[in-house]
């Protein structure tokens, strides 16, 4: 069994990748923390609360699938490197496999990305534009600041519109062991 966390920015291909997965692994579940805190009546006006309750179900559900005798997939944009232990002690104590996979894409390219998509991917979530740009790429520098905190980190590259160079590279990299 394996947990395989996959960081990365917003449109890096995450949850493609993701979904890719769980489509060739069977019984193996993908917890998308941005369909989860779209269920959270009224999450934009209270954010901080629906987030640590989408960390808390992300970690329950993981728990849970884990305990089943399934892999686990995890979608993650990382805001708080000590999120990284969490999922590791979770890994630890089911006893499975555990892989830290960084989508790694230039920051034009991801920013591009996220503005071409039109949004962050949450339902609900505002429309983005280019006027958009300066915080996004503040936002894209402090997520490579807080994976610079972390090791045992294994990066891939993703390529916009080929979907199969990366996850044959998540393959080579979770079938290593």
């Amino acid at each position: 069994m394996k947990l395989i966390i996959l960081y990365g920015f917003a449109s890096s291909g995450k949850s493609t990748l993701a979904k890719r997965y769980t489509d060739d692994n069977p019984m193996s579940i993908a917890i998308e923390g941005d369909e989860l805190i779209g269920m959270i009546g009224g999450w934009r006006t209270n954010e901080s609360d629906a987030r640590h309750l989408v960390f808390a179900y992300t970690k329950a559900i993981a728990e849970l699938h884990l305990g089943s005798g399934h892999d686990v997939v995890i979608p993650y944009l990382l805001n708080d490197a000590s999120h990284s232990s969490v999922f590791k002690e979770i890994a630890t104590k089911h006893n499975v496999e555990f892989y830290e996979v960084y989508i790694d894409i230039e920051k034009e390219d991801a920013v591009n990305r996220l503005i071409n998509r039109g949004c962050w991917g949450e339902a609900g979530s505002r429309s983005l534009t280019e006027d958009d740009r300066p915080e996004l790429e503040d936002r894209f520098d402090y997520m490579q600041g807080i994976m610079g905190q972390l090791s045992n980190i294994t990066s891939i590259k993703s390529e916009q519109g080929d979907i199969d160079s990366a996850y044959k590279e998540l393959e080579r990299v979770t079938q290593s062991n």
